[in-house]
């Protein structure tokens, strides 16, 4: 429940921090907003990794909510755009901190409730789809009603609440000392690079992710541009795929993944026939709302299961002393495969989101299909 009210509350920090960019007269504001959310994570992903397998996940977990939640109070109180790229850029920092401490302590937690590792997966799966699906509108009322400050203390706040829990519930990742000489960064991921099906895994997601990120860029032209409608329309189809997001991570929870691997690149091509459908329908004028909806709940459910199976192959394929690692690289490889899919999908817009999505939905497919092609015969 905590999780859940703080990542509604990080939706609502990403939205305020939108509106505060898109009000600035700085021309790049908002692409320097996003570029600040997303590179310092990932220049420092590597570092993170090999500090997260050092040390206890859990505590780094309670210290890194309590330094977000001072930086979101700082943010809230310097309205100016060098203090929010600042704020930003650390958040991002923090962010990877975070994630990569959580992806190491989801096996933890799992065997502590005694749930399958995939059943622990959906569960933060589901968070998230609901943080997609509640954090909008939720981040729209308030900056509305009590304004940007307020909403981004409330933030804080769920940060400092969710520091809290962790360290009252005695939640722990215990390390074994090291022993060892001191190791490059090279020789410590060595061991993760030089496995294929991890590799194969990776390069799949990236590819599928720089997909995708293609078509978020035309998404709101799709909307706007082609179909010519409002933002109402916007965001409710929006809203169709978080709740397909929702879907999926009780269908990936509902039995244990004894093979995560096929699984995930059977959504993988799932989510790019979504891009593919969509494409197609609009190129030939049949595309509507409705339809889009539709397709967009199906996708959700892709999406949810897809990232359930890979996070859980990837928990299942490495030690637990290399889990901190391996989702550094995870988060890494998203991190690039996005950034480059936002810059690749601006060269569509405003104009040709068909054409987006057209190819976004032939590398999402390709994605899947020669992911598993590769991964198969690694396997045997």
């Amino acid at each position: 429940m905590t999780l859940t009210v703080s990542t509604i509350g990080d939706e609502i920090s990403l939205i305020t921090l939108m509106f505060r960019a898109a009000e600035n007269e700085t021309r790049f504001a908002v692409p320097m907003l996003l570029i600040a959310q997303l590179l310092p994570g990932l220049i420092a992903a590597p570092f993170i990794g090999r500090f997260v397998d050092r040390r206890d996940a859990g505590r780094i977990l309670v210290v890194t909510g309590l330094a977000q939640a001072a930086l979101l109070a700082w943010i809230a109180g310097n309205t100016a755009m060098l203090p929010t790229l600042v704020g930003a850029s650390v958040l991002s920092i923090c962010f990877a901190i975070s994630g990569t401490a959580t992806f190491a302590l989801i096996p933890v937690l799992a065997t502590a409730l005694g749930m399958p590792l995939s059943r622990a997966n959906s569960v933060l799966e589901l968070v998230r789809g609901v943080g997609m699906l509640a954090g909008p509108v939720a981040g729209g009322i308030l900056i509305a009603w009590i304004g940007a400050r307020s909403a981004l203390l409330i933030d804080a706040a769920s940060y400092v609440l969710l520091a809290t829990v962790i360290l009252a519930s005695g939640l722990r990742r215990p390390i074994a000392p090291d022993e060892q000489e001191p190791r490059t960064l090279l020789a410590e991921y060595w061991p993760i690079l030089r496995n294929r099906r991890i590799t194969v895994m990776t390069g799949s997601l990236a590819l599928e992710v720089f997909a995708s990120a293609i078509a978020d860029v035309a998404f709101v032209f799709l909307i706007t541009v082609t179909l010519k409608q409002g933002p109402l329309a916007f965001g409710l189809v929006t809203a169709c795929w978080a709740a397909g997001m929702i879907l999926g991570a009780l269908a990936a929870g509902a039995r244990p993944m004894r093979r995560p691997a096929p699984l995930a690149f059977v959504a993988a091509t799932m989510i790019g026939v979504t891009m593919l459908v969509i494409g197609s329908a609009a190129l030939v004028g049949a595309a509507t709302i409705m339809l889009i909806g539709m397709v967009f709940v199906f996708g959700g459910v892709a999406n949810s299961v897809h990232n359930v199976a890979v996070r859980t192959m990837l928990q299942n394929e490495t030690p637990t002393d290399h889990h901190g690692k391996v989702a550094a690289i995870y988060g890494a490889v998203t991190s690039s495969a996005v950034i480059i899919g936002y810059v690749t999908g601006g060269l569509f817009t405003p104009s040709n989101a068909v054409g987006a999505y057209l190819i976004a939905g032939t590398l999402g497919t390709a994605a899947g299909l020669a992911g598993w092609g590769l991964f198969s015969r690694f396997a045997r």
